[in-house]
């Protein structure tokens, strides 16, 4: 629409345009968190059991140099050879993917929560289009995420390089370590190097979390155009509610005003307000079956006097029913004194007994 193009986006975004957009799959999710917390729940595990891990991996080494001599190296022989030491180290390594694929579920569901969508992956000729797929490719979506991706991976080699600059000159002092000495050390660079890219990468995963939300969020915003069509779509054009709210009230005021010939007083303010009261019999208090302002008043007394229903002016009283009592409700416990002194005398004035 050319009058929704030129408007800005200032609306938050309505709670039906939230559940659209789920349902399409849009959601804030951050990559960057669920590699960094599955590249954790891998390390972790990793060196919980790392002599275990260690002594498999060793073993699986004796197997294959101890084994050696005995292959033909024939193209089927090493095939084989590389499918059976293949599956091996997958079994070695099972607790760890195991451990990287439940905390890869985890934090996807703690991201979104439960979404299961096929819409994502429904064909769309607009991914296939040259066109629309060279303008995604110079967007301002795919420049910011391009600059991200390039501050990412200097901020990793940043860290890296100061975190293997440290090792440098003990390498050259172990030189002449026996081989278990060489072995450790090397188990434990890796492991301090790989900790301290591992806390930066964390760093930039909750920094790109934070960011996804709030890109989320801005891309959600709506211009009060979409906010206006979206309430029509939902509740109606707004004339028509209001035609409908209006046509309600003229019923209901035609009803009240059928009630009034029935009232036993009405009471007025003189001018501004009139309160029809109902009293009978057996009532346990009175009833208001009508009440009104200004040209609404004016009506109430005009049926009033033309169905013979007394008219009594009490500006106190008047205005306390007004605001106390609904139509169709009885009178509260506290205005019944003020009510009782009306009625009792309207019966006066028609000569009725005073129940």
């Amino acid at each position: 629409m050319a009058e929704d193009a030129g408007q800005e986006r200032t609306e938050q975004a309505t709670q039906k345009r939230r559940e659209e957009t789920r349902a399409r799959g849009q959601v804030a999710r951050s990559l960057e968190v669920n590699s960094a917390v599955m590249l954790l729940a891998g390390f972790g595990v990793l060196m919980m059991f790392r002599h275990h891990f260690l002594e498999n991996m060793m073993r699986l080494s004796r197997d294959v140099f101890s084994k050696s001599h005995a292959y033909r190296l024939t193209a089927p022989n090493v095939e084989a050879m590389f499918i059976v030491l293949t599956r091996d180290f997958l079994f070695i390594l099972m607790p760890v993917l195991i451990a990287m694929l439940t905390a890869g579920i985890v934090v996807n569901i703690l991201q979104v929560g439960f979404l299961f969508t096929g819409q994502p992956l429904q064909p769309k000729l607009s991914k296939i289009n040259p066109v629309e797929g060279f303008q995604r490719l110079f967007s301002r979506r795919s420049v910011e995420t391009f600059v991200r991706d390039i501050i990412k991976i200097i901020v990793v080699i940043w860290i890296a390089y100061f975190a293997t600059k440290g090792f440098l000159n003990d390498i050259v002092r172990i030189a002449d370590a026996t081989p278990g000495q060489i072995m450790s050390f090397t188990g434990m660079s890796i492991f301090n190097i790989s900790m301290k890219i591992l806390m930066g990468y964390c760093v930039i995963a909750l920094l790109d979390y934070a960011f996804q939300r709030w890109d989320y969020e801005r891309s959600m915003m709506m211009t009060r155009q979409e906010v206006r069509e979206e309430l029509k779509q939902t509740e109606g054009d707004p004339l028509l509610r209001a035609r409908i709210r209006s046509v309600q009230r003229e019923i209901a005021r035609r009803r009240m005003m059928e009630e009034i010939p029935k009232a036993t007083v009405v009471v007025t303010n003189p001018t501004e307000i009139a309160v029809a009261l109902m009293y009978e019999t057996g009532m346990n208090a009175p009833v208001v079956v009508a009440k009104g302002r200004r040209l609404i008043a004016e009506r109430i007394r005009e049926r009033a006097v033309a169905a013979g229903v007394p008219i009594i002016q009490n500006i106190l009283l008047a205005q306390a029913l007004y605001k106390a009592v609904d139509i169709g409700r009885p009178i509260p416990s506290d205005l019944y004194t003020a009510v009782a002194e009306v009625l009792a005398y309207v019966w006066r004035l028609k000569g009725k007994k005073i129940v």
